[in-house]
Parts: C-alpha cells; structure tokens; sequence
C-alpha cells in the first residue's frame, strides 16, 4: 500500500474543515443574532425606527457575538471532520499505511491559529470600539424615540412614572415651551414640575436621557405627611430611563470595561486600585479574558482532533452534542472563575487563565494518548453498558 504524502493529507484535511468552519460561524452567529433581533424589532414595528439605522446596530453587535461564535464553529468543525474520518475508517487506513495522528497535527494547528488570530481581531481590537459607536448609537435611538413620543399638547405615557405634557414645539428648534412633568416614580411621592422652557439631552455616562429645564418650580407632594415642598429653580436636570428594550445586559458596562481599548484596562485597574476600589478586578479580568479568549479558540480547534478520532459514529448530530457539550463544560469553568475573581476569591489572573489552563491539559493528555487508542462506538459501548446492567439485575 502506498504511503499518503503528508501534502495531500493536509490539503483534504483543510479543504473539509475550512467549509465546515465556515457553516457553523454562520449558523451560531445567526443564532446568537436572533436574540437580539427580538429585543430590536420593536423600534422597527412600534417605533418606526428607520431600518437602516436597525441594520447599523446590528453591524456593531458583530464583533462581540463573533469572538464568541469563532471558538464554537472551530471546535466543531475540527471534531465533525475527524469523527467523519474515524467513522468512514480513514483514521485506519492513515494508520495502517504509516501515518500517525501526530503528523495531521500541523494542518490542525494552522487551522487553530488562523481561529485564535481572527477571535484576537475581534475580541481584543475591533470589539471596544464597537462597543462605542453600539452605545451611542444605541442612546441616539433613545433620543429619538423619545422626540417621536413627544408630541404638542398631548400627555405622554411612554416613560414608566411619568406623564409628559408640552405646550410647544417650534418646527425650527429642539427648544420645547410650557414644559409640564408629573413624576410618579418615587413611592409615597408624586412631584410635579413646571418649566418655561425645557430640551431633551443625552447623557452617555449614566445611559439616560436628560430633560434639561429651565425657569420653573418643582412642587412635591408627600403622602406620609401630607405637605408639599416648593422649590423655584433657574436650570433642572431629570432623569429619564429609555425603556426596557434599552436596558444594558452588563450594569458593568456603566464603568466601560467593555468599551475601553484594551491597551487602557490595566492602568484604569491600577487607577481603581490606587483609589481602593474593588472595579479594580473587573477592569484586570477584561483584560486577561480579551487575550485568553484567542487561545481558547486555538485549544477548541486542536480539541477536535484527539476527541474526533477516538469516537466512531455515524452522522453530525453526535458531534454537535460533543462539541455542545465541551464548550459548555468550558463556559461553566469560566463562568466560576469570573464569580470568583469578581469576589476576590481568586486573583484576576488565575480566575479567568484556570479554565484555558485545565482545557491545555486536557488536550496534552488526549494527544499524548490518543494515537494509542482504539476508537470508541457509542451504540457499542451504550449496548455493552444496558447488558451489564441486565446481568447485574438478573
């Protein structure tokens, strides 16, 4: 039997795993996407929100879900091609014409790095800084939706706690007349506020938006005590929430450890540091977790091919559960690590680089191991399991 030139071998080897990679980026992208495709279709449908501007956002949330989808589609693109390959017996056929699993290595580890390089691109550069533009524009659309409610004397109800009464909006300015607020928000408290004049602002620290008023007064109504306190004020700020579809899924985002470049998260660390505030570990494990992400992505791919050519089964939907089941297991350490440095239970460091370490390890072994092996068949062993148990209850 002629010996396959390891050419060749890698080449049929890439030119399976590539395509494969390239569908599950897609179908785990689009999945991550349609989260948040629910959450956004009520400013295209209840708030007429241009679609264009929906599209934008979308681009911006990218580079976030793909740092994510890049390791998944990885790993099960490397797993599938070798389980493949274990099952059609060409793990054998390589075997027994000489061929070791050592020597597909290489092509597995160009495979992986091109992985860990694109998941650095996204994760540790163009994220941050979608980040940004995501919030802004993402505020942007709270003012808007804001001045589409607003309308000339007719009370507004959009905001939770408040009714909003305005008795002028000249076409030509953002300046709006005979301002009238009741803030109901307070309990055992109902305010009322008058203004002159009154324009709505965005404020991009705390997320909110901001109804700066002007020459007015601000009568509050206490129920405990049945009083009420007058207050005459030349400027006021109040304080609107954007509304749920708004709402940031990380109250860590208010610090901006996930919009900062990630060359500034250490000195912003130290900076916290210095003032004895605990953020401190938050701004280090984002940054360890930016640069250990990109070597998950390459353990992932190389993962594949050890636990690939130890099974032997037919069809994909085993190496979905594989792969399924090896990434959650690895986001469940990551996910304890992150509790634990965030309590301060570990060091930044150690909480977030264990799971990647304890995953490195694993892989050692099953390469180590692994060309030694014979190939595991599930309905084989599930049918050798159900007789053993037979005999034990008989």
């Amino acid at each position: 039997m002629a010996r396959p030139t390891p050419y060749l071998v890698n080449a049929s080897l890439l030119k399976e795993t590539i395509p494969s990679f390239l569908v599950n980026l897609l179908v785990f992208t689009s999945i991550l996407l349609m989260a948040r495709l629910i959450s956004l279709m009520d400013l295209v449908i209840g708030k007429n929100v241009d679609l264009k501007v929906i599209l934008k956002v979308f681009a911006l949330i990218l580079p976030k879900l793909l740092s994510m989808s890049i390791p998944m589609a990885a790993l099960l693109a490397s797993l599938t091609t070798f389980l493949r390959w274990s099952a059609d017996s060409e793990i054998t056929v390589l075997k027994a014409s000489g061929v070791s699993l050592y020597q597909l290595l290489p092509p597995v580890l160009v495979f992986g790095l091109a992985a860990a390089l694109l998941t650095g691109l996204f994760n540790v550069w163009l994220t941050p800084r979608a980040n940004i533009q995501f919030r802004l524009e993402i505020m942007a659309l709270a003012k808007a939706r804001a001045d589409l409610a607003i309308k000339e004397q007719v009370f507004v109800r959009e905001f939770p706690g408040l009714t909003i009464y305005v008795g002028q909006m000249p076409g030509d300015s953002e300046i709006m007349a005979n301002v009238v607020i009741n803030d109901r928000r307070t309990p055992g408290e109902n305010t009322l506020v008058v203004a002159r004049t009154g324009l709505l602002d965005v404020d991009l620290e705390q997320q909110t938006l901001l109804f700066r008023l002007s020459d007015g007064v601000i009568d509050r109504v206490f129920e405990e005590r049945k009083s009420v306190d007058s207050i005459f004020f030349d400027t006021y700020e109040l304080k609107i929430s954007p509304g749920s579809e708004f709402d940031s899924e990380d109250p860590l985002i208010l610090l901006g450890r996930t919009e900062l470049p990630t060359g500034q998260l250490r000195a912003k660390a130290k900076e916290f540091a210095e003032k004895g505030r605990s953020a401190y570990r938050v701004f280090l494990m984002e940054w360890h977790r930016r640069w250990s992400l990109p070597v998950a992505a390459l353990l992932m791919a190389v993962i594949g091919m050890p636990l690939g050519a130890s099974f032997r089964a037919k069809g994909r939907n085993f190496g979905l559960v594989i792969g399924l089941a090896v990434f959650v297991l690895y986001y469940a350490f990551y996910s304890l690590g992150w509790t634990l440095g965030d309590s301060g239970a570990l060091p930044p460091i150690i909480a977030i680089w264990s799971p990647v370490v304890l995953t490195g390890l694993f892989v050692l072994w099953l390469l180590l191991d692994v060309n030694r092996l014979r190939p595991i068949d599930p309905a084989k062993t599930w049918s050798r399991w159900r007789a053993s148990r037979k005999r034990a209850t008989s």
